[in-house]
């Protein structure tokens, strides 16, 4: 029944984010002596203002330059050819073996079929994204009935617990909590910052694209550890088209926004509360990516650290038995 109604599924994970996302908004209103329903309608509407600013600045710009990058693609596709007829006019001269030249061949041939592959995905990604648009649609509806009842929802949930199981469930529901809140709303705030980062430097630079750049560079920094390296390569590719002193430009900047990011950023709107060793941080990404490929990235790392506090719980009453 679950694999039949996935699609449905989707929505209530959208609405899951969503309710993290304003729950803490919708209390703080109401603390102040507004009721439930209109604290969330106040918080919808305010999100609404800002959705529709964003879009009418964003969306403009973003198909401007999707139309300038399709027009530029036959122009940068010959760059690269004469870049790779370059490079094997070189190793040509240099006298390598047939053999070695032949590895180098399949090795271009290779990184050429992965770039069309790659391309392809994108593509039919933004595809797949268009056909859950009534499941988007449908996320803050049922987002509004979870936030407006949510009170109702912990007790209803809690009193079907047996009572000595209750401290325990609260302990972990505490715990489960605690991560969900850091990874939800203080890596998409992070991931906001960045990409408002990398689109500014790259404008300023003067890169192609900077606002493009800026939303994939802001996407992609929710995968940990390989994120940033996934999002600073179409930038640095760009400009190496451009010249060489561009593209070192461009690496530096990245390196100077992900340094911001790991020793400022992070820690100030994260913490530890995460809680993961970056061994198993890693470990999880390569498992996740290999099973379900990147929605496994994405939630890997809130996944991992669930397991570990139900793991840990589970050793420690074992413990005591």
């Amino acid at each position: 029944m679950a694999y039949i109604v996935r699609g449905i599924l989707v929505s209530f994970l959208l609405a899951g984010v969503l309710v993290y996302l304003f729950n803490p908004l919708v209390d703080r209103l109401e603390s102040r002596g507004c009721g439930r329903t209109g604290a969330i309608l106040l918080v919808y509407l305010a999100t609404a203002i800002i959705a529709a600013g964003v879009l009418l600045y964003g969306i403009p710009r973003g198909v401007n330059q999707l139309d300038r990058l399709v027009v530029a693609i036959p122009a940068y596709t010959g760059q690269v050819q004469e870049i790779s007829r370059s490079i094997e006019a070189r190793y040509s001269r240099a006298g390598l073996p047939g053999e070695m030249k032949r590895i180098i061949d399949e090795r271009i041939s290779w990184v050429e079929a992965r770039a069309l592959s790659l391309v392809n995905r994108a593509i039919s990604g933004m595809l797949s994204l268009m056909g859950q648009l009534f499941a988007i649609v449908l996320a803050p509806v049922l987002a509004f009935y979870l936030l407006r009842d949510f009170s109702r929802f912990k007790e209803d949930f809690y009193s079907v617990i047996p009572h000595r199981w209750q401290n325990d469930v609260v302990i972990l529901a505490g715990e489960i909590n605690m991560v969900l809140d850091s990874y939800i709303r203080g890596y998409l705030l992070v991931c906001l910052i960045v990409g408002v980062l990398t689109g500014t430097a790259m404008f300023f630079l003067g890169v192609e694209f900077a606002f493009i750049l800026g939303v994939f560079a802001g996407l992609t920094e929710i995968i940990p550890y390989f994120g940033p390296f996934i999002g600073s390569l179409p930038a640095v590719l760009l400009a190496l088209l451009t010249s060489k002193w561009l593209a070192l430009k461009v690496i530096v900047v990245f390196l100077v926004i992900q340094q911001l990011e790991g020793s400022v950023i992070s820690p100030k709107i994260l913490g530890d509360r995460v809680g993961l060793h970056p061994l198993a941080v890693i470990l999880a990404l390569l498992v996740a990516g290999e099973l379900f490929g990147l929605p496994g990235m994405l939630l890997a790392v809130p996944s991992a650290a669930i397991i570990k506090i139900l793991l840990a719980f589970a050793w420690k009453k074992l413990k005591v038995y």
